[in-house]
């Protein structure tokens, strides 16, 4: 998995993607810039099957550590959808992560439209 920052601030988690550090790593080079940022992902908030429990408590417990630098940088998520309607469970799962991590979940079709989403949400902070 690769945290994609070569459109900063426009981050892509890109799934199929290999990268060098893991994510965790990755994710903290990122949070250590101190700067906002926009989080787009085509990775759906439900394709966590094939984890172990262990990487699963793992996970949640860096997200936890790092969880006030989230809330500071990142202005949102957004998934992009890629053809197919997101269901009801997934946008429930966003909605969990939208709260536990204090950022919007947003949804949208395709890479042009999440970008021009991920700008807006950034823009906000120069009003």
């Amino acid at each position: 998995m690769l945290l994609d920052t070569s459109c900063f601030p426009l981050v892509f988690l890109r799934e199929h993607a290999e990268a060098a550090a893991p994510i965790d790593e990755q994710f903290e080079r990122l949070l250590d810039r101190q700067l906002p940022f926009v989080l787009i992902t085509d990775h759906s908030l439900d394709h966590h099957g094939e984890e172990t429990p262990e990487e699963r408590r793992n996970r949640a417990l860096f997200f936890k550590k790092v969880k006030d630098r989230m809330r500071r940088y990142c202005r949102g998520m957004i998934v992009i959808e890629g053809g197919k309607p997101t269901g009801a469970a997934v946008r429930l799962a966003a909605a969990a992560v939208s709260k536990a991590l204090g950022f919007a979940v947003h949804f949208e079709a395709d890479a042009p439209h999440a970008a021009v989403k991920g700008l807006t949400l950034l823009d906000k902070d120069a009003a």
